[in-house]
């Protein structure tokens, strides 16, 4: 999600734990849900009658910073306790670890002692630790693209590692790609280049509606002139997606950036 957005936007609710972001221009959305059987113990807390469930947003790097060096926090934290305290304008996050330092200033039982420490004196563990955090917060509307796949006239459904190799070719100040269908069901990836005519290559389709207000523009840039661009574009065999739903004739032009 921190890849999308600077933001990053929670809603408890009785599905389970919405995660979610946007970026900027608000052309990429990205959404997890974390259902309730993911917790030992999940409350979304209640709302007054006629009244929704509390929402907020917070700033991603204070978020992941709570989260830092993963391999570490695997091996020394048990649980995480998320607490949302909408009086307070307060989001808190306690890690509760499974043991602290011995009172020599060992972590881990592994850990190699002096020569004269005697092992049967080693350093018993002190009582876990709980490292609590308290991140501001504000108060947001929904966050969610208004937008019905199942009345999509094309579908893609592909492994990401297909994806990741297909897009890997391209170079990474390629700002838009075209993505379209070929003869036999194969798929095309090319990249977007304006014509002479001022005509595209390729057709953006319309950016969903997102229940947040819309940004500016982005700046406008100058399309580079088709004679000197170097053209790529590569094909997919239908055989290396899990399922392929595509009209015949379809293309879209997306935001390569967005999309790796």
């Amino acid at each position: 999600l921190s890849r999308i957005g600077d933001e990053l936007y929670l809603e408890p609710t009785e599905s389970g734990l919405s995660l979610r972001a946007v970026n900027s221009s608000r052309s990429a959305f990205a959404s997890f849900l974390f259902a309730p059987l993911f917790f030992q113990l999940y409350e979304p807390g209640s709302a007054g009658p006629g009244t929704e469930l509390f929402r907020c947003k917070v700033h991603m790097k204070s978020f992941l910073g709570v989260f830092r060096s993963l391999p570490s926090l695997e091996k020394s934290v048990g649980k995480c306790l998320i607490l949302l305290k909408p009086r307070a304008s307060r989001l808190i996050l306690q890690l509760h670890c499974k043991y602290g330092e011995c009172r020599w200033g060992h972590g881990a039982a592994g850990d190699t002692l002096p020569p004269h420490h005697a092992p049967l004196s080693c350093c018993p563990p002190l009582p876990g630790v709980t490292k609590t955090h308290n991140l501001a917060f504000q108060e947001c509307e929904q966050l969610q693209a208004v937008f019905d796949t199942q009345r999509c006239a094309s579908r893609l459904c592909a492994p990401a590692r297909v994806l990741v190799d297909a897009v890997v070719h391209f170079p990474p100040t390629l700002a838009e790609v075209t993505l379209g269908t070929g003869p036999g069901g194969k798929i095309s990836l090319r990249n977007y280049v304006e014509d002479e005519a001022g005509e595209s290559c390729g057709v953006r389709g319309p950016l969903p509606h997102l229940g947040v207000p819309s940004s500016p523009p982005p700046t406008p840039f100058s399309p580079p002139e088709p004679s000197k661009t170097m053209m790529t574009e590569m094909w997919l065999a239908e055989d290396e997606f899990q399922s392929v739903t595509v009209a015949p004739g379809s293309h879209i032009t997306f935001c390569l950036k967005e999309f790796r």
